[in-house]
């Protein structure tokens, strides 16, 4: 079972999720009040559920494609459809980022400022600066269990070995 906090400022709000599945009241909560220049920096465990979330988020604004991780790519961005001030939710992965100063290349703050975008942030502690520095900030606390990984069975007659991922 996972507990997520969401806050901004004095509004802060705890959700259960039981299951991958439960992410839906979280993510029309968030979409209903996200307005262009927000940032949402989601933190958690591997395997908490971040992509997950980003991908209820997405649905929940109307994104007709589904996100996938950003991990290599850094950010992806998603046309929001049929929304008069948010068009654009951008995704950013800053686990791979070792230096602050490599989220510049991105031009976030670009983004932000031109009033059509959102982002989530996955793994905002990489960024401490360069997050704390915005203006208008969700915080998004994942805790519990991760996803349960499915493990191979070890081959028959081998003792002692261990299923891979």
């Amino acid at each position: 079972m996972r507990k997520a906090i969401l806050t901004k400022q004095k509004d802060c709000q705890r959700f259960t999720i039981p299951t991958e599945n439960d992410w839906e009241p979280l993510a029309e909560y968030l979409a209903s009040r996200l307005k262009p220049g927000d940032a949402v920096a989601l933190s958690g465990p591997l395997g908490a559920g971040k992509t997950t979330f980003v991908q209820h988020l997405a649905r929940a604004l109307g994104v007709k494609k589904i996100p996938s991780s950003p991990t290599f790519a850094l950010m992806r961005s998603y046309s929001i459809p049929g929304r008069r001030q948010l068009k654009r939710l951008l995704h950013v992965d800053a686990y791979r980022i070792d230096d602050e100063r490599d989220i510049l290349a991105l031009d976030l703050d670009d983004e932000l400022s031109d009033g059509r975008a959102a982002l989530v942030l996955e793994w905002p502690e990489h960024v401490p600066r360069w997050i704390k520095k915005r203006a208008s900030v969700w915080s998004l606390e994942i805790r519990g269990e991760p996803i349960s990984r499915l493990r191979r069975p070890a081959a028959p007659g081998v003792e002692g070995r261990k299923g891979g991922p």
